[in-house]
């Protein structure tokens, strides 16, 4: 019950004091020549910093020497999407924390409504030329509307072009999360791109890959090609999935369900279905096979 105490809101009710990306920019930028001493480049203004490092190759599966960018504008809408994330999650963990006191949980979330009505005047003045921090807040207050306010209707809330017809739709395909609706197919299709690089971690039509992200159809499964031993890495694949949820990237759903999702989603490099999907997860690895090369995959899509 230590969640009790903890403000959700804290980190965006500090940044929403006054303006402080430029504040933020510059302690970006001293962070990374602290810590990186060999300086190709410096652009104060807009926040760009060039330098030699070692770093991750997923084509070459190996680690090269070579130049790194570092952009704080991308740096500052990660940091914007994972506390989104954390102030979910935090939010949740509050709620049920009241609830098992035997507390009625709704004056907590009526104080976070009005909360987040404030912030949302705030970034309309403060960070009007930064939409993704209004996106955040706008955001924040539909979670808590829709999952503890509003009579529960199952609905899709996709904007045009990515509207879903109900022909299409399906319970057991995975639904991508974004601050941003337009950015939901570009940022599943970088992750498809991203995974068929050779050596290619799956095999499938970009098509069916959108359709497996956003609540539609499949035609045909995803072939999963990690291996370990000749065999099939669905400890691999567990990864990969966990790692998208934990991220924010696709939303949580409970564990039945999720395996279900796999279930209809994947197979293995022969195209066939998956078998015992729930027993495989109670000993599956926690450090499975390429999990170093999909961790940078999934840090990658921003």
């Amino acid at each position: 019950m230590e969640d009790m105490n903890k403000n959700p809101l804290e980190y965006f009710q500090n940044l929403l004091e006054k303006d402080k990306y430029d504040e933020l920019k510059n302690k970006g930028i001293s962070e990374i020549i602290e810590n990186f001493g060999d300086i190709e480049d410096v652009d104060s203004e807009n926040g760009i910093v060039t330098y030699w490092n070692s770093f991750y190759d997923q084509r070459t599966d190996d680690h090269v020497e070579g130049l790194v960018t570092y952009d704080f504008d991308k740096s500052f809408n990660r940091k914007i999407n994972s506390e989104f994330i954390d102030a979910k999650k935090l939010i949740d963990s509050v709620v049920l924390d009241i609830t098992y006191k035997g507390i009625n949980p709704i004056e907590f979330i009526d104080i976070q409504i009005l909360l987040l009505k404030d912030l949302i005047i705030k970034t309309d003045s403060i960070y009007l030329e930064r939409p993704i921090v209004k996106n955040a807040i706008v955001a924040l207050i539909r979670y808590v509307n829709d999952k503890y306010l509003s009579e529960k209707i199952i609905s899709i809330n996709l904007k045009s072009p990515n509207q879903i017809d109900s022909n299409d739709y399906c319970a057991y395909a995975l639904q991508w999360d974004s601050l941003n609706q337009e950015d939901i197919i570009p940022n599943i299709e970088k992750l498809y791109s991203f995974l068929t690089i050779a050596p290619a971690i799956i095999s499938s039509t970009k098509a069916n890959f959108i359709n497996a992200f956003t609540m539609r159809k499949v035609t045909t499964g995803i072939n999963w090609l990690v291996t370990h031993n000749k065999s099939i890495s669905k400890s691999s694949l567990f990864y990969f999935i966990d790692k998208l949820i934990d991220e924010g990237f696709i939303n949580e759903v409970p564990q039945n369900i999720l395996n279900k999702k796999i279930d209809y989603l994947f197979r293995d490099s022969f195209g066939k279905k998956l078998k015992n999907i729930r027993q495989s997860k109670h000993t599956a690895s926690s450090t499975p096979a390429s999990k170093e090369r999909i961790d940078h995959i999934i840090s990658s899509i921003f």
